[in-house]
């Protein structure tokens, strides 16, 4: 085994060793995760208001790094801060903690890739280099894909790092502000009282499940322009 190679499997195994334990967690342990949200909440309402949305932050940027669901995390910001802080916060945090899980998957995952595919995806990876901001833009705006599989999944190619920060930085803002929206309006009644089927009709789930269709109508037109 040449030593290229054996360090570009040393580096993949420390990758795995890293994310192998939440990914168990996420898979066995979900109602330990949602209890633990549900602490964070706690904790964060009864410290200074600069220190919890400080906080609040940190604990996004980690639970990124360790795949922990985003939408857990954001419906604590969007019942704490409400729409316009707790989206803020949100995208401040997602953006760190994305750029951080692309950065430790390119370190320590890339040179596997590479010595796995031996050059066989050359053109594809040479085009996300070249279009890697459009091509991650589309995909951020539908915010369908999973997150923390594409701030790991992007590391594995050649995008460049300015082109998958600003297409992140960019892209996550309209589906932030949906789900912050979606949370802050809705959230605590669902905290307090339980979802009831009643609250599906609310005007206020209606409104931004109908935004969020709509931005994946005008991205899935705006890709099939960029097609043709």
């Amino acid at each position: 085994m040449s030593g290229a190679r054996a360090k570009a499997i040393l580096k993949l195994t420390l990758l795995i060793i890293i994310l192998v334990p939440a990914i168990y967690v996420l898979i066995f342990h979900q109602s330990e995760v949602k209890n633990a949200i549900q602490n964070i909440n706690r904790l964060l309402q009864g410290i200074d208001p600069g220190l919890a949305r400080l906080l609040y932050v940190l604990t996004y940027v980690a639970g990124t790094v360790l795949l922990v669901p985003g939408v857990l995390m954001s419906f604590v910001g969007a019942v704490l801060f409400g729409v316009w802080e707790g989206t803020l916060y949100t995208w401040i945090g997602a953006t760190i903690g994305a750029t951080l899980a692309f950065l430790l998957a390119k370190a320590l995952g890339r040179d596997f890739v590479d010595q796995l595919l031996g050059g066989r995806l050359q053109a594809l990876d040479q085009r996300l280099r070249d279009h890697g901001f459009v091509s991650l833009l589309i995909i951020r705006l539908v915010p369908l894909f999973p997150f923390n599989g594409i701030n790991f999944g992007c590391g594995f190619t050649s995008i460049r790092w300015r082109d998958y920060v600003l297409a992140t930085a960019i892209g996550i803002v309209p589906g932030t502000f949906v789900y912050q929206y979606l949370f802050a309006t809705v959230g605590r009644r669902v905290i307090d009282e339980g979802l009831a089927w009643s609250d599906l009709a609310d005007v206020n789930v209606l409104l931004p499940l109908g935004v969020f269709v709509a931005f994946g109508i005008a991205t899935a037109l705006l890709a099939r322009k960029l097609r043709s």
